[in-house]
């Protein structure tokens, strides 16, 4: 589909402003509670699923009708080194690590269903609105750097209003860290392989990894933590090599 309007920052923001909405309007109706976030059957299919198949409706509805798809999915030119692939590639091995630690007697159909489909719109949704629409919206005005650090910025604070949800406030800028550094790798992975359609996967898995082994009493993995130097290592190369590009 022709592109109708360019993307720019204000019309990204609009996309990224108009899915926290629908988001946390869903959340606030459902009362949910993120420290149990996706334990249950009922939390991931009404804190987990919905909210994030809504916004990520909303925003497929927006994509369509800018004609945005093809810039916000795909770059003409990628950038960074072939050994950074090790960063896209570990969150997917700790992923399935952390897969490797759920209790099957405690798997059900449904848990599983409304836990793949909550790392479907969370992978779409999220990636969309940030490493999608702002950043190639930043992309018109900046350079790649600079658009890399607004956006991922952008990634971060989306997750600060957890903080009315029950998450501790001592919790909340150590997952603000913690998202922009993953944030930072999935950029990388974007600008490497020339595509969302990766980030987007890696995201709903990950974040599945996550939700779905705690759902059956599960710890998950301490070998998990590991993403976090491999990613600063990988991301900060592939920054290095954007610096001073302009894409637009």
């Amino acid at each position: 589909m022709q592109t109708r309007t360019r993307p720019s920052v204000g019309a990204g923001l609009a996309v990224y402003a108009g899915y926290l909405a629908i988001f946390f309007v869903v959340w606030v109706i459902n009362d949910v509670d993120y420290m149990h976030l996706g334990e249950t059957v009922a939390s991931a299919k009404r804190h987990y699923a919905i909210p994030t198949l809504l916004g990520s409706i909303f925003v497929a509805v927006v994509v369509t009708a800018k004609g945005w798809w093809r810039p916000l999915l795909f770059d003409d030119q990628g950038s960074g080194p072939g050994w950074a692939w090790v960063g896209p590639a570990a969150l997917f091995v700790l992923g399935v690590l952390g897969f490797s630690t759920l209790h099957p007697d405690k798997v059900t159909g449904p848990l599983v269903l409304w836990s793949v489909l909550g790392g479907l719109g969370v992978g779409f949704g999220e990636e969309m609105i940030t490493r999608g629409a702002l950043l190639v919206g930043l992309r018109s005005r900046y350079t790649e750097e600079q658009a890399w650090l607004f956006s991922t910025l952008a990634f971060s604070a989306l997750h600060i209003p957890n903080l009315f949800f029950g998450v501790p406030p001592a919790a909340v800028p150590i997952q603000f860290v913690m998202t922009f550094i993953v944030g930072s790798l999935l950029w990388a992975t974007r600008r490497m392989s020339r595509t969302l359609l990766v980030p987007m996967f890696l995201h709903g898995f990950w974040d599945s990894s996550i939700f779905l082994p705690r759902a059956t009493g599960s710890t998950g993995s301490p070998l998990q933590a590991l993403i976090y130097p491999i990613a600063i290592v990988c991301a900060i190369v592939v920054v290095r090599r954007n610096r001073g590009l302009r894409i637009g």
